[in-house]
């Protein structure tokens, strides 16, 4: 029986590299879109585009990191998704890694959006790493979902920008690692906002730190529920004190932090706060925190510029910061 024409594989289609390869079977699937699989790891220099207007593809590897694609261009973008706005909810990434040249490289891993959009796109079991710029989003983009994934050693590792159109309803992070920013480690997951809504649940921040807004240009509205903020790199070559989360100063800012937990390891001379509050609103509920006992803190935040903070449930579970928990 002959299989459908919306499920292909890209080993069979004729290419340079995996890439050309992937947007020939692109362009052969049917005008509603389709499936395209991978059986085994290759590196591509071609950029790949999932780029016609209503027609959606999912690209499947095998589960456990088994397939990796590797980006060798010094520049570009090695993966985009820009399929449309059509409510055609699920296509995207399953069981796929992507690599690319560096932190440093003026690379791109995925944009997601754009012209058309990427309405409902879902990436699960996947890992993107080593890029300039990891992750990022374009305009006409909302209901999405990256699901138990991680993102890493990306110079930045996620990156929802302002300035986009129709862009940021419903950004969800569910169970994703952002981990392995190159020192100072700082804007690793970037929410710069403009009518954004992201929400990261059950995630992990190792080595990332989180920004929310972009300085006074625009703000952006953040849930963090169940997850864990870490510092593991204290010790690697050029590793420095940051601030875990960093909301700029703009009223619109509002995040939300509860059932999480702040851990640092520097068993001496680690930051002197996890927060810095330059604005907006933030609430605390349910927040745990631990450092050693010989790397105090002096504040879990400070906040500056009449940011407002409503806290409830915080527990210091090492006992020694040394001024107010919240420092105005």
């Amino acid at each position: 029986m002959p299989r459908d024409p919306s499920v292909v594989n890209a080993a069979n289609f004729p290419g340079a590299d995996i890439g050309e390869q992937i947007n020939a079977a692109y362009a052969s699937l049917p005008a509603r879109g389709g499936v395209i699989m991978l059986n085994e790891s290759a590196s591509f220099s071609t950029p790949i585009a999932f780029a016609q207007n209503g027609k959606p593809a999912l690209l499947i590897g095998l589960p456990g990191d088994v397939v990796t694609l590797t980006y060798t261009a010094a520049s570009g973008t090695a993966m985009t998704f820009d399929c449309g706005t059509g409510h055609r909810m699920g296509y995207g990434v399953r069981d796929l890694t992507l690599t690319g040249p560096g932190n440093a490289s003026n690379t791109t891993g995925v944009v997601f959006g754009g012209a058309n959009g990427a309405e409902g796109i879902v990436f699960r079991d996947f890992k993107i790493q080593s890029f300039g710029t990891n992750l990022q989003m374009g305009s006409h983009t909302w209901l999405v979902q990256f699901e138990h994934g991680m993102v890493r050693d990306g110079g930045v590792n996620v990156l929802l920008p302002s300035g986009l159109l129709q862009a940021g309803e419903q950004i969800v992070f569910n169970h994703v690692t952002f981990a392995d920013a190159p020192p100072p480690n700082t804007n690793s997951v970037w929410v710069q906002g403009g009518g954004q809504e992201v929400v990261f649940t059950d995630c992990s921040f190792d080595q990332a730190q989180l920004r929310i807004g972009n300085n006074s240009v625009s703000a952006a509205q953040v849930v963090v529920k169940g997850s864990h903020f870490e510092n593991p790199g204290y010790a690697t070559p050029g590793a420095v004190n940051y601030d875990y989360v960093v909301v700029d100063n703009n009223g619109g800012n509002l995040l939300r932090v509860t059932d999480s937990y702040f851990l640092q390891d520097a068993p001496w001379l680690g930051p002197s706060r996890f927060m810095l509050l330059n604005g907006g609103r933030v609430v605390i509920c349910g927040v745990g925190m631990y450092t050693p006992a010989g790397s105090p803190l002096q504040n879990f935040a400070l906040l500056l510029n009449s940011a407002r903070l409503d806290a409830y449930g915080f527990n210091d579970l090492s006992g020694n910061i040394t001024s107010g928990a919240f420092e105005y």
